[in-house]
This record gives C-alpha cells, structure tokens and sequence, in this order.
C-alpha cells in the first residue's frame, strides 16, 4: 500500500530508522514505469529485520496510507 508518490530517499530515511540497509528496492510495472505499489528492504542482520517489523508496523503513515511491514 506504498503511494507511488512516495520517493525512494524518503522510504530509505524512515528504514535506516531501524539499522543498515544493504538494499532498498521498489518495484515498477515494466509498462508504466511506475512502482507497484510495494518496497523490500534488505537489513544487514535478520535481527535487525524483525526489529524493522516490530518498530514500524502500525506506526507509518505516508500520504494517508499507513504502511504495513512484514
């Protein structure tokens, strides 16, 4: 549920949150050229990944879609 408003930079401020990032990527339609509407973000430990989880789900709102983490 990822606004396609919602740039790359922003979406990496808001996970760098949790701890390092290995790899942020936001997939777009081959067509369109626009996101799919969802992200994956690569931690640097699966520790760190389940702390992501656990911080942020619930709690991200961006452009009045609250963002879900799994």
């Amino acid at each position: 549920n990822l606004d396609e408003k919602v740039s790359e930079r922003v979406l990496y401020e808001i996970m760098i949150q949790a701890g390092r990032i290995v790899d942020l990527y936001v997939p777009k339609d081959k067509e369109t050229n626009r996101p799919k509407g969802f992200a994956f973000t690569e931690y640097e430990s699966e520790e760190i990944a389940e702390y992501a989880v656990k911080l942020f789900s619930g709690l991200v709102s961006l452009h009045k879609r609250t963002l879900r983490f799994a």
